[in-house]
């Protein structure tokens, strides 16, 4: 007689898990869409370009100056005492100054020449690092409350950002009249006050010690400094279409690329929700090894894949639907780029859903190698597409190379961990 090979008690719990990040993410997320139809009343395409010009450059801003810290933290938080972990929350933000302070002079000595590519003022420009230095110790908060499995916290933090976000922006191009720059300015102060109160909660909770050591400094920097050509390369490529459109083309065009980004970039939501609770899982099983089931975590890694193609269908089938709901007849092409993003938007989560892999066993040069490599393969097929297929072409590299991206990965960590993935695909013994 048949038999069930499936456990799926742990299943449940990590669909728990899960769940509660989920719902936090739809509340988050639902936010600003559901502010998308005053957006697109009050600002033209050409408007919601600078919108979109000005969150890449910040996205790149973010990579330099160290989005990356906080897998520092998941990385020791469960084999290390809290106050380590007090240590290393404290030079994690010493070194993010100084990474802010180095982006901030980049900006200065580089400006006057690259001024008339950028698209942008000085004083917007200057702005960036200040944002990406408060987003990124926001972002350290929130990993502690992910790993202490604090999902009420988290979501009343995490919302809590995006209402800040909304509230300003809706107020500054609604009411002040003051255009794209009120949605730039919303963005900022938003980031600055949730820092604030995320340092406030991490002090309270003694999870912040400014003790300075030069041993923990040397653990981040070795981990950071080589995932800074992954981080900027993650960014490049899934945002330097933004650049090449407004370069190539028109804003107006750019403005259309960017509303059916947002709208597919729901599915990288889903994998950053997902991945919420992926990473401590997988770390925390790892911490047990007398007690690790590579047939699980197979299984659990399949599942997660599955649900990330089913909300790229999702997108595709309502993608029409939802742009004639939420915006207004100008944006209604946008729905052009929209499949090959989800695609591409597929092959990342394939790539982010291995990383923990790589992470966990020490292969962050490799990952930058992959991701050097590919961030000038992403710029050459740009410039190459662009001339041969147009403004579609653009969208057609973004889905290429993040391909190449998850088979290089998927190699790489299938050597340094092996997983049943045939006998895990065997439900029934």
């Amino acid at each position: 007689m048949l038999k069930k090979n499936v456990d799926l008690r742990g299943l449940a719990h990590f669909g728990k898990m899960s769940g509660g990040y989920f719902i936090t993410t739809i509340i988050n997320n639902a936010i600003p869409f559901l502010v998308l139809p005053i957006l697109t009343r009050y600002l033209d395409p050409e408007e919601y370009a600078n919108i979109a010009l000005f969150s890449f450059y910040l996205a790149l801003s973010n990579a330099l100056t160290g989005i990356s810290i906080p897998a520092v933290i998941s990385k020791n938080f469960f084999d290390k005492e809290k106050s380590y972990i007090a240590q290393i929350i404290g030079n994690s933000i010493v070194v993010v100054f100084a990474f802010s302070l180095i982006t901030l002079l980049i900006i200065l000595i580089f400006y006057p020449f690259l001024s008339k590519y950028l698209e942008l003022d000085l004083l917007w420009m200057l702005l960036i690092p200040i944002a990406s230095f408060s987003w990124i110790v926001f972002s350290m908060g929130l990993t502690v409350l992910r790993n202490s499995k604090k999902v009420l916290v988290f979501t009343k933090h995490q919302v809590g950002n995006t209402l800040i976000n909304f509230a300003f922006s809706v107020f500054f191009i609604v009411v002040l009249l003051w255009g794209w720059q009120g949605r730039v300015l919303g963005m900022i102060i938003s980031f600055m006050v949730s820092a604030i109160i995320m340092f406030v909660y991490l002090k309270v909770n003694n999870y912040v010690t400014f003790s300075f050591s030069k041993n923990i400094v040397r653990k981040i920097l070795d981990i950071a400094l080589p995932m800074i050509p992954n981080s900027f390369q993650s960014v490049v490529i899934s945002q330097v279409g933004i650049f090449f459109i407004q370069f190539y083309f028109t804003k107006e065009i750019l403005g259309l690329y960017s509303i059916a980004f947002q709208l597919a970039v729901m599915i990288q939501i889903l994998i950053t929700t997902l991945n919420l609770s992926w990473q401590p899982f997988f770390y925390e099983q790892l911490s047990k090894p007398e007690k690790l089931n590579h047939i699980y975590l197979t299984r659990m890694f399949c599942l997660l894949i599955g649900v990330v193609i089913i909300g790229a269908l999702f997108i595709n089938v309502f993608a029409g639907l939802i742009l004639r709901i939420m915006t207004t007849p100008e944006y209604y092409n946008a729905k052009e780029f929209v499949p090959w993003f989800s695609l591409g938007f597929i092959f990342y989560g394939l790539y982010a859903l291995l990383m923990p892999i790589l992470i966990k066993f020490e292969k962050q040069n490799y990952i930058s190698l992959v991701s050097f490599s590919n961030m000038f393969v992403m710029i050459g097929l740009n410039v190459w597409f662009a001339d041969l297929f147009g403004y579609i072409g653009i969208a057609y590299a973004y889905c290429l190379t993040y391909l190449v991206m998850s088979v290089a990965l998927f190699w790489k960590a299938n050597r340094v961990f092996p997983l049943p993935w045939l006998r895990a695909l065997k439900v029934w013994r």
